[in-house]
């Protein structure tokens, strides 16, 4: 199946949970559920404190629908380059519908399959957030060895 299923809705409830989830969590320092610019998003701003210097700023996107589909992004800013990454939960024509964008770009050509948790909140808790935390320890080593 290609394109968006029209009969997908916004699931407020769930980006609801994981916005109260996220500002529970020392490293975050900012969500914003539905911001004016993101209608459809909860963005998670974390704490630049959590990461080097030479890393501006750090924020992940998440989008979640009430027929499962959903995406999160990670974006990290260092020296005004921006890169990203996504786990993605929908159907089209590239890969399964769960697959992963890696780094550094989340671009379509390199994504990979993956077999995601049933729901969005353990794959955040599971697959996500976990990535996460290497990133930060792989971002941090890598200062050391510079």
């Amino acid at each position: 199946m290609t394109g968006l299923d029209p009969s997908r809705s916004v699931d407020a409830e769930t980006l609801r949970y994981l916005g109260h989830a996220f500002g529970r969590r020392p490293e975050v320092h900012h969500t914003s559920l539905f911001p004016s610019n993101k209608l459809e998003s909860l963005v998670v701003t974390l704490d630049a404190d959590y990461y080097p210097e030479d890393i501006d700023d750090v924020s992940i996107e998440l989008r979640a629908y009430t027929n499962g589909d959903f995406h999160v992004s990670y974006l990290e800013s260092q020296s005004r380059e921006r890169r990203r990454c996504r786990w993605d939960r929908h159907d089209q024509p590239h890969n399964t519908r769960d697959h992963f964008n890696p780094l550094p770009d989340a671009s379509t050509a390199a994504a990979v399959d993956r077999s995601y948790a049933p729901d969005l909140t353990h794959v955040v808790e599971e697959t996500a957030l976990p990535w996460i935390d290497d990133r930060v320890g792989e971002l941090w080593e890598s200062t050391a060895t510079d």
